[in-house]
């Protein structure tokens, strides 16, 4: 689901604002210990609001002194707070306290991810949290390496899938955490992770229903928090989006309101898919790359020669993120019709709009602009551009 950027990022713009001395007892503290500074590491505390973040305080912390110690005052609900360490690199934890919390946190610049926290449960949530996205990470920057490097259509199609695939084991492990920890603010965290920029974990239509499931439990319990309001502000805005584009019911039950399409032709001129309205569509997902990919083009010149006439047109989305090896396919098999592409080595935004996980992949569209077929070839789909046309 392509929508409205969300308000929480785990990266936002900085406040700087005065910390008041406060003696009550239920002020939580955070105090810490590093190892493995050279000379000094400059530690610095973040509250994170749902819409910001901002600075609290900044500490030094030097090779002979290696400690660092915030009070965070008197918390009214389960507060997330980023913990920006600073010795050369920035790194980054995220931490979770609870109303009349203290914690210690022992940080390894050798293993920073592997910090040790005591006196926080939902803290040792957030960091699971943050090691598996990170995990998650590392293994899609190396898949996207190695299949630039790829020189077989098969390696390169075999690397796209383990792509896919290690984006769905994400999901369902943030899933599962957050059915297992139903009351935590820590699924907050879990639901709005990103693997890359602006590329969220959960970015599909059915997410809003776990969207839902969360913000119930936070309004239940803190009704007039900036969490609260602002989760409840992000679900009506995706259901006015998935309302909009009908990207449910298109799926299910084919409905007439498509996601639109609107990407850079093999002449850099944009070309948007409702262009085609009143046409019968054919809707094609593929890369030069994928052998299975370029035997269907080699049938669908028959189709187009034999259908074109009668008001038949083809739209091609690619997958490919090299120009030239895109091109080069376009010229060798003279295809005739719309190709465009992303040039993206990640999960193109129009296949993720159509819940395209693997290629070849096609939708029939008839002269009204709704669905009527998905993923027909050779004599199915010559049968049902006879009927639709």
């Amino acid at each position: 689901m392509k929508r409205n950027k969300y308000i929480l990022k785990f990266y936002l713009f900085l406040v700087p604002i005065l910390i008041f001395a406060c003696t009550s007892k239920d002020v939580s503290t955070i105090q810490g210990t590093i190892i493995g500074i050279d000379s000094i590491a400059e530690v610095s505390l973040y509250k994170q609001d749902f819409d910001r973040n901002i600075l609290l305080k900044t500490i030094s912390a030097k090779a002979e002194k290696p400690t660092f110690s915030f009070k965070v005052g008197e918390l009214d609900e389960p507060t997330f707070f980023q913990l920006h360490v600073n010795s050369g690199r920035n790194r980054v934890a995220v931490l979770l306290i609870e109303p009349q919390e203290s914690i210690t946190i022992k940080i390894d610049l050798g293993d920073f991810i592997n910090y040790k926290v005591e006196g926080s449960e939902s803290s040792l949530k957030t960091q699971i949290l943050s090691k598996r996205i990170a995990q998650t990470v590392k293994s899609l920057d190396s898949l996207t390496v190695l299949r630039a490097k790829a020189k077989s259509t098969t390696d390169k199609q075999d690397l796209l899938n383990e792509y896919y695939q290690v984006i769905e084991n994400q999901r369902a492990f943030s899933t599962k955490f957050i059915w297992d920890n139903p009351m935590s603010r820590a699924n907050v965290m879990a639901l709005y992770q990103q693997y890359g920029e602006d590329r969220f974990v959960f970015d599909r239509n059915e997410d809003i229903q776990l969207f839902k499931v969360v913000a119930t439990s936070v309004v239940a319990m803190y009704p007039e928090t900036n969490y609260a309001k602002g989760m409840l502000r992000d679900i009506k805005n995706m259901e006015k989006i998935v309302s909009t584009q009908k990207m449910q019911a298109f799926i299910e039950n084919a409905e007439s309101t498509l996601p639109e399409i609107a990407l850079p032709n093999s002449k850099g001129d944009t070309i948007r898919l409702s262009s085609l309205r009143g046409k019968v569509i054919l809707l094609d997902f593929w890369a030069s790359f994928n052998q299975n990919s370029l035997l269907e083009n080699r049938e669908l010149l028959e189709v187009y020669k034999r259908f074109k006439s009668q008001g038949f047109e083809i739209y091609q989305v690619s997958f490919d993120y090299e120009r030239e090896s895109w091109l080069a396919a376009i010229q060798s098999a003279n295809l005739p019709w719309v190709n465009v592409s992303e040039l993206t080595q990640n999960l193109p935004i129009a296949a993720q709009n159509y819940n395209v996980t693997s290629i070849p992949a096609n939708y029939l569209i008839n002269s009204d602009f709704e669905i009527v077929g998905k993923n027909l070839y050779g004599k199915d789909l010559i049968e049902m551009l006879s009927k639709t046309l």
